[in-house]
């Protein structure tokens, strides 16, 4: 679940989170590398190796800290995770990361439709859905839905109304010369 973004918004706010201001600098760091890391995506869960989060985090993050720091988050109420897919989600996500256009609220569907740890699918999900912009989402899809079901109706109807499909059809010197 890699993703190009360039910009990540961190809401001035968290350092006045209670939530925040009990973890410990190795907490916040962890917090702040998943917050913003590269492998962050724009639905706020992204798939991290321990490997490659204690490598990108440096010498002083062998995998045991890195394991029970990502614990205490959790307790914290910062994240949650899935150990067996090694996918982390950034809790209340939408809370800072709702704003756009009907288009990036489809990318953002498209990408919490990869997230493989179901229960992390349907957390995002139901977040995301409580949104203006899942809203949006959810009503481009529709809307795109009833267009592909309209225009596999009108392309049946436009071949079968064709002269050459109708060559057989005894009544064909009718359809010629109606427009």
């Amino acid at each position: 679940m890699s993703n190009t973004r360039n910009f990540t918004m961190v809401a001035p706010g968290l350092h006045s989170s209670r939530r925040f201001l009990t973890l410990d600098d190795s907490r916040r760091a962890l917090f702040f590398y998943l917050l913003t890391s590269p492998h962050q995506t724009s639905c706020g869960c992204s798939q991290i190796r321990p490997g490659y989060a204690c490598a990108d985090l440096g010498p002083g993050w062998p995998e045991p800290k890195y394991q029970t720091c990502l614990a205490d988050l959790e307790s914290a109420g910062l994240i949650i995770t899935d150990p067996d897919t090694n996918e982390i989600y950034i809790d209340r996500w939408f809370k800072h990361n709702a704003k756009g256009s009907w288009k990036y609220a489809k990318a953002i569907q498209s990408q919490i439709d990869k997230i493989e740890s179901e229960m992390l699918r349907e957390k995002v999900n139901a977040d995301f859905a409580e949104t203006d912009l899942g809203q949006a989402a959810y009503e481009a899809g529709e809307a795109e839905r009833a267009g592909e079901r309209q225009s596999a109706a009108n392309s049946q109807s436009r071949l079968t109304s064709t002269s050459y499909l109708r060559k057989g059809d005894p009544d064909a010197h009718i359809y010629r010369n109606v427009r």
